[in-house]
C-alpha cells in the first residue's frame, strides 16, 4: 500500500476525521469543534478562542487576546461564553491547557480552575500546565 501525508490539510478534512471518530464513539457522546471571536470596529479579530466539546466535557484549546487590547476583560468575557456552552452541551467539566512561560495560571485560577497536571520537557526548561474546573 502506498500512502501519501498531507501536512496543510483543509476544514474538510478535519471534519471528516471527526465524523468519522463519532461515528465509532456515539456511546458516548460526540465531538465537535467551538470556537468565539472578537472583533473590533473595523471588523479585524481582537480576540478568540477555539477548542472541542468533547464526551461531555468542554476543553478550550487556544485563547488569545491581542497585546493592545488585554487588561479589559475580553478574555475573561470569551471563557464565560466557552463555560455557557459548555452547560447547555451538558458539559460537567472544563479543561484548558497553558505553557509556564505564558503567565495564564494565575488567570485561570480566577476563573475556578486547578491544576489538574504538569508536564515537562519543554523548550527552555518550560512546562505545560493542565487545568480542569467543575461546571456544575
Amino acid at each position: 500500500m502506498e500512502i501519501e501525508f498531507f501536512e496543510k490539510p483543509n476544514i474538510e478534512d478535519i471534519n471528516f476525521l471527526t465524523k468519522k471518530i463519532n461515528e465509532e464513539t456515539v456511546k458516548f457522546g460526540l465531538s465537535h469543534p467551538f470556537a468565539f471571536f472578537i472583533k473590533n470596529n473595523k471588523n479585524l479579530i481582537i480576540a478568540g478562542a477555539n477548542g472541542f466539546i468533547i464526551y461531555g466535557v468542554i476543553y478550550t484549546d487556544q485563547l488569545w487576546v491581542d497585546p493592545k487590547y488585554r487588561n479589559k476583560g475580553l478574555a475573561k468575557s470569551i471563557m464565560k461564553k466557552t463555560h455557557e456552552l459548555g452547560l447547555q452541551s451538558g458539559c460537567k467539566l472544563a479543561t484548558i491547557q497553558t505553557m509556564s512561560f505564558q503567565n495564564a495560571k494565575a488567570f485561570y485560577e480566577k476563573l475556578g480552575y486547578q491544576t489538574d497536571f504538569e508536564r515537562n520537557g519543554y523548550s527552555k526548561s518550560s512546562s505545560c500546565l493542565f487545568l480542569k474546573k467543575n461546571l456544575t
